[in-house]
């Protein structure tokens, strides 16, 4: 696909370049398609052709956590209910 957009030209210079510009763009829609569940991860790895810590940087920093952090989280609450509820059953045979 490709978005055309119409800016005034004055915006870009030396020290603000078109290139990079396009670049931030393309990677920002990017982060955005893995957020909303339509890209996976390992999709936007081969597109932006950056390492996992890379885009896992990235995520963090546009506001997501990744897929690992989020199982981890699931997975910390897990372990946790389940250790609340051995705890409260032990306190009952007693």
């Amino acid at each position: 696909m490709d978005i055309k957009i119409d800016l005034p030209p004055d915006i870009f210079d030396a020290q603000f370049p078109e290139d990079r510009f396009r670049a931030r763009v393309r990677e920002l829609a990017i982060l955005d398609l893995v957020r909303q569940k339509r890209m996976h991860e390992h999709e936007a790895l081969e597109m932006l052709q950056i390492s996992r810590r890379d885009l896992v940087a990235l995520m963090k920093e546009a506001g997501f956590s990744p897929t690992e952090d989020v199982f981890a989280e699931i997975r910390g609450s897990l372990d946790r209910a389940i250790a609340a509820r051995r705890g409260s059953t032990g306190s009952k045979r007693r």
